[in-house]
């Protein structure tokens, strides 16, 4: 990833400085752009440095943002803005939020546009890539019977909970609870898990398996709006469940969308690769550059 954006940013910083100078680097040949002990370094010496070291790297730019456009006015495609958001969300949460991404924007010499313009790059990539993708109906239903574990909704439930070291300390919270005191502000005070509690210990929906055996064994038996304990390797658990989603087998009319967009996924291209295909079949023709 750190070598892709670099690379990219690169590019487009000199594309667009070359694009910039070229129509008049003949009438700035003479401007001097620093002198080095009295002895002037000329525009035209920058310029001719700057376009055989790198000319390369903005020319593939150039090639590759073309190529691009023109598939994305073929098949009439274009970034969904509000999936995109969604998945910027996701990246930073996956970074470790606001403050992780700064560290690997600082890390990678970007700023958060530069960086938003990358990943904007790849998502019209991966949707052009996708829309190179044929599949019928009927392969579509066959597939999904075959995949169809990934579409059955899964008992869930909406959970919170008060991590405590010993049991003592969880009937303590129990009394609190129940002489009226609010879930929320015990678990701030209370809870040894520190990103739940500066929720209020609010988790969020689970499935079975993905807590230990004594976190959800107390979850998934409890009824909604009650609360329970349980004890796990990590300490007493006051469980508060909020919520209860019922298993459900998937049905395929129901999930068309969504089982289309799994296989579209699955099979298109990743954007790089698509970018090689979109070269090796365009007819590219590079003239030597002269001043």
């Amino acid at each position: 990833m750190k070598k892709r954006i670099n690379a990219a940013i690169l590019t487009l910083i000199l594309a667009l400085s070359l694009a910039a100078v070229m129509p008049t680097l003949q009438a700035l040949a003479d401007e001097p752009i620093v002198t080095v002990n009295g002895v002037a370094i000329s525009k035209e010496q920058y310029y001719e440095l700057l376009s055989r070291k790198y000319g390369a790297y903005a020319i593939d730019e150039l090639i590759d943002r073309e190529l691009v456009r023109q598939k994305a006015e073929e098949y009439g495609a274009a970034v969904d803005e509000e999936a995109f958001a969604e998945i910027m969300d996701i990246i930073q949460q996956q970074l470790g939020g606001a403050i992780g991404l700064q560290q690997f924007l600082q890390q990678n010499r970007v700023t958060y546009e530069e960086f938003e313009d990358q990943m904007r790059w790849n998502a019209l990539l991966s949707e052009l890539a996708k829309a190179e993708v044929s599949v019928t109906d009927e392969e579509l239903e066959a597939w999904f019977e075959e995949n169809r574990g990934y579409f059955d909704q899964e008992e869930m439930v909406e959970v919170s909970h008060i991590l405590v070291d010993t049991e003592e300390e969880a009937q303590e919270v129990l009394a609190a609870l129940a002489a009226g005191e609010d879930f929320e502000a015990l678990a701030q005070e209370w809870s040894l898990d520190p990103q739940s509690a500066i929720q209020g210990g609010y988790i969020g929906y689970i499935t079975l398996g993905v807590t230990v055996p004594g976190f959800e064994e107390v979850a998934f038996s409890l009824p909604v709006g009650e609360y329970g304990l349980g004890e796990s390797q990590f300490g007493w658990h006051i469980i508060l469940v909020h919520d209860r989603v019922e298993a459900e087998e998937a049905v395929f009319a129901d999930n068309y969308e969504n089982a289309l967009e799994a296989y579209l996924n699955l099979n298109a291209l990743d954007p790089q690769t698509y970018l090689q295909k979109l070269r090796q079949e365009a007819q590219i023709s590079v003239f030597p550059v002269t001043n």
